[in-house]
């Protein structure tokens, strides 16, 4: 999650049953042959009864519709990258790159995934939306171990700007990533809990992937976690004091009070300031 781009100038400057008939005893040839020698009168036809409701005559045979199957979406289902959150992310979000360093043959085997096949017309949003995420997050991975040893992101060359990440052929950057791809095609602001800068006051990294069938419930667990907690949100003291994000993406909460009030547990008053705290760009290690 980077700031915008004024920001960092003046920073930087989801079968029937059968039963046997039981045996005929055997009858005299007499019998038999009087039998088969005498005509039995055959009964007449008896018309079977009018039915009482007669059903509807079947209309003639028609063209049947085709009928096309689902399309089904090549998306990735992300599991790769879940096993290495799970093993080098805290639950707390703290990222260990050393370990992240030892096993980069796994990362890089999944950003290839990643670069096969971006979002198109097949996938669902909800698919296309966890895609951006993760890429985003794992290319950020990348970018520090590329640079490794590093003390904060800020320290690498246009970390933001330049485009380095190849996916279907094109290249990108992590700002068209963010800025021209997932901010106006999602129009959705919890995603700014869910990109993860590197930094210490960036939101937690989640240490499990998004993916299509939980994406709503861990945008909203960011989302919650992220806001009730005090280290990036001072909102129960005298003086309200809040992440930057909410200053620097204020047009994407619309009214920040309101926001930050849907998810809090204890809400901010009406007629209280809200002031916004210094952004800690150290390593989020």
């Amino acid at each position: 999650m980077a700031p915008p781009d004024t920001v960092v100038r003046d920073q930087i400057d989801h079968t029937r049953n059968h039963t046997p008939e039981a045996p005929v005893a055997e009858a005299p040839l007499e019998s038999v042959a009087t039998a088969v020698s005498t005509p039995v009168p055959k009964p007449k036809p008896v018309a079977p009864p009018a039915p009482t409701n007669p059903a509807p005559a079947s209309p003639p045979p028609g063209p049947t519709a085709a009928v096309e199957p689902p399309q089904k979406s090549d998306a990735p289902d992300h599991k790769s990258w879940t096993t290495l959150l799970q093993r080098h992310v805290s639950a707390a979000g703290n990222v260990n790159y050393a370990g992240f360093r030892q096993d980069e043959a796994l990362l890089n085997e999944y950003l290839a995934t990643l670069a096969r096949k971006i979002p198109d017309d097949k996938w669902s949003k909800s698919e296309a939306l966890a895609y951006w995420i993760n890429a985003y997050n794992a290319y950020t991975i990348k970018l520090i171990l590329n640079n490794w040893p590093v003390e904060s992101i800020r320290q690498i060359d246009r970390p933001w700007e330049k485009k380095w990440i190849e996916l279907a052929d094109k290249q990108y950057s992590l700002d068209q990533i963010e800025h021209d791809i997932v901010r106006p095609t999602f129009r959705e602001p919890r995603i700014h809990f869910a990109l993860v800068c590197a930094a210490e006051s960036c939101p937690p990294l989640a240490n499990k992937a998004f993916t299509a069938p939980a994406l709503e419930r861990m945008l909203e667990e960011r989302a919650r976690n992220f806001i009730n907690d005090e280290k990036f949100n001072v909102t129960q003291e005298a003086v309200v004091r809040v992440s930057p994000l909410f200053d620097w993406y204020g047009q994407d909460f619309g009214d920040i009070r309101n926001y930050l009030n849907r998810y809090l547990t204890t809400e901010i008053p009406p007629g209280k300031e809200i002031h916004f705290l210094d952004y800690d760009w150290s390593l989020n290690d």
